[in-house]
């Protein structure tokens, strides 16, 4: 009774050590990810990335024993007592490999950025914008005015005399319809307490028409065929698609807009990423990441006063690749047992 009370505390007091131990290698996961792939595109810009969802993981623990005490009654007196005891120890981590074309492009936007963030000719800042302008219009989310004029100021540099004459026309009709939408909330902050009047409903109905043509304008600023915006919208839409094109376009603005929207500069368009070979890495760096392979051998590394960058950079990599919709709306759950002895 006593060995069997000490292996249950036993037990319990493992099962948590090895479940925080096994919730510590997450960070680790997602950064030496990243790390590599930055190695990678370092070694080839034109490298296809890769990356693993990991969602969800089991930590599992069970103890088992078993004794017997034999005693001899047909001759000399003797007792055989036998103890046994067992541990299973299951540490596992799901994973869900990144394999939509899509998912794959802003993968490796987002590492093109980082390895080159001056972005010199501009053609990074461009596909970034053209990816925007498809995700608002395949998921319905209306731009801001900021955005939008980012974009087509963007879309300017490279344009020819017939396409910069398009961008002006859309940018004085986007002009129009911002100015009406900051009118209509306006005055709808005046009727708060006649919210289902047929007043409210008609700036209702008119602003969600405003927001329908933002949509349809903002994305003929790109470079892809336009298609009608009701091609687009899906009422039943899972919410959890949308918010996650929503955490996408914010994901890629914050990439390559000029500055954090502070007023300070854009730490993404700025060297935060250091590369070499292997005896050009510091004793003192603690974020490295490596690629062999081409008949390369390379090596990046992330100064200490970077490691915020690169914290960011992670958590917009993370928001690009987000889980699966279904997945998105639940919360995955680890799985522990701890199973005392029985004697």
């Amino acid at each position: 009774m006593l060995l069997c009370g000490l292996a249950c505390g036993c037990t319990s007091m493992r099962l948590e050590r090895r479940t925080i131990s096994q919730g510590s290698t997450l960070t680790d996961l997602q950064y030496d990810q990243v790390l590599n792939n930055l190695a990678m595109f370092a070694c080839n810009p034109n490298s296809l990335a890769w990356h693993i969802r990991l969602n969800g993981g089991v930590v599992q623990l069970a103890d088992q024993g078993q004794g017997f005490i034999g005693a001899n009654l047909g001759g000399p007196g003797s007792v055989a007592p036998n103890i046994g005891l067992q541990a299973n120890v299951v540490h596992q981590w799901n994973v869900d490999p990144v394999i939509e074309a899509d998912d794959l492009e802003l993968l490796q936007l987002a590492y093109r950025k980082a390895i080159n963030p001056a972005d010199a000719d501009g053609s990074i800042r461009r596909e970034a914008y053209d990816k925007i302008a498809e995700l608002s219009a395949g998921y319905h989310i209306a731009l801001t005015r900021e955005v939008a004029f980012d974009m087509i100021e963007t879309m300017s540099q490279s344009a020819d005399s017939k396409k910069m004459a398009k961008l002006e026309r859309i940018k004085a009709a986007l002009e129009k319809l911002y100015t009406e939408i900051e009118e209509i909330s306006e005055t709808a902050q005046s009727y708060e307490d006649i919210e289902e009047s047929a007043h409210a409903h008609h700036h209702l109905t008119k602003l969600e028409f405003l927001k329908e043509e933002i949509i349809r304008l903002t994305h003929e600023t790109g470079d892809e065929a336009v298609e009608p915006v009701g091609a687009y919208y899906h009422p039943g839409r899972n919410v959890g698609l949308v918010d996650q094109a929503q955490d996408k376009i914010e994901a890629l603005v914050k990439l390559v807009d000029d500055d954090n929207g502070l007023g300070e500069p854009n730490p993404f368009a700025m060297p935060w990423i250091c590369g070499g070979s292997k005896k050009d890495v510091p004793r003192c760096a603690c974020l490295v990441g490596h690629y062999h392979g081409c008949g390369c051998d390379c090596y990046v590394w992330v100064k200490p006063e970077n490691a915020k960058t690169f914290r960011d950079f992670v958590l917009i990599i993370l928001s690009l690749v987000p889980q699966d919709a279904q997945e998105a709306l639940q919360t995955p759950s680890g799985v522990g047992a701890a199973n005392s002895p029985s004697f």
